[in-house]
């Protein structure tokens, strides 16, 4: 029985690892790269699930269960270890307590599987505490490494494990799947729009960016305005006007973070076009980012480039919330 349907696309991979599991050689460990949101976590339990119910010959509705156990995260043969919250990386101590029942026998199934979520954030001195069982496995024990960029792995680790990455989507195929599964309603084009630029062929990105209530869309929204605002400078709206947006906005260092980056990723589309580069538009449509960039020269842009990203470096100072609005907002209104 194959547990793969739930895996959106990743055909390439999905048949590498049936046919593996089919013939008898898959390996006791893998690396699975994607970036946060790519599913590597969903895929990591498909292919546990995949691997159980090939096991079990006999298969009927007790080896169902133990699949659906897999699924939903309950296996006690499946054991998946997470960075704590709080913590940027995983060290040796949570590595071998997690691995201490290697040598044991499984409670249900004839193997068991050791899931690293995030293994690029294991430090070089528990990947090599964790790499004595990579080169000694004892028999049924699997091991998948999950992480975002896998040339943070010491190379040791890297050598012993082959790297699978999984699917990124472009944008068609991330729109499709949203409207497909009902993710977005009919009238929040901008908003889907939005999600499926910034997701980075991410699905889990982009359902995260769709369900959050405000504050991502908000924060792009903002950076729409601050953009207008600046095109629309002594005309339509005053520095007060102008001040005042900026300033009712950015209330939070999480709200100033998150105008900044979007602002970022703005002056980044806009200086692409000036510079007449064909790279995928990151934060405006083409045709929108082409339409902006005529209103703006280019030392403009560079100018509020720089005043955004020197904002953001010095929030590192824990500078008052207030006043870096009110010097973003002082300094973009000067760039034009």
């Amino acid at each position: 029985m194959n547990f793969f349907s739930d895996v959106y696309g990743n055909h390439k991979q999905k048949a590498y690892f049936s046919s593996l599991i089919r013939e008898g050689k898959y390996a006791h460990a893998y690396i699975l790269e994607a970036p946060r949101g790519g599913g590597k976590k969903t895929f990591a339990r498909a292919l546990a699930a995949t691997l159980a119910a090939h096991a079990e010959k006999n298969g009927g509705e007790e080896s169902a269960k133990k699949c659906r156990r897999i699924l939903d995260g309950n296996s006690p043969d499946v054991m998946m270890l997470t960075r704590e919250e709080g913590k940027k990386t995983i060290g040796v101590d949570r590595v071998r307590d997690f691995c201490d029942t290697v040598f044991l026998t499984p409670s249900e199934l004839n193997f068991k599987m050791y899931v690293f979520d995030e293994a690029d954030c294991i430090t070089p001195q528990a990947q090599n505490a964790l790499l004595k069982i990579i080169e000694e496995p004892p028999a049924g024990v699997y091991m998948l490494l999950l992480c975002e960029n896998s040339l943070a792995l010491l190379s040791t680790v890297r050598s012993r494990a082959q790297k699978i990455s999984l699917e990124q989507f472009d944008h068609a195929a991330l729109r499709a799947y949203a409207q497909e599964n009902g993710l977005s309603d009919p009238g929040e084009e901008e908003k889907l729009s939005f999600a499926v630029r910034m997701a980075g062929g991410s699905i889990g990105k982009m359902k995260t960016l769709l369900n959050e209530e405000t504050f991502a869309f908000s924060a792009y929204s903002m950076a729409k305005k601050t953009i207008a605002g600046q095109t629309a400078k002594n005309r339509s709206v005053s520095y007060f006007d102008f001040l005042k947006q900026m300033t009712d906005f950015v209330t939070t260092r999480e709200a100033l973070d998150a105008l900044t980056e979007n602002l970022l990723l703005a002056y980044g589309d806009l200086a692409r076009i000036k510079n007449a580069e064909e790279s995928a538009s990151l934060f405006f449509d083409r045709d929108e980012a082409e339409a902006i960039s005529m209103q703006f020269a280019m030392e403009s842009v560079s100018r509020s480039f720089t005043v955004t990203d020197t904002v953001r470096a010095d929030m590192k100072w824990n500078t008052s919330v207030a006043v870096s609005a009110a010097v973003l907002a002082m300094g973009l209104w000067a760039a034009v």
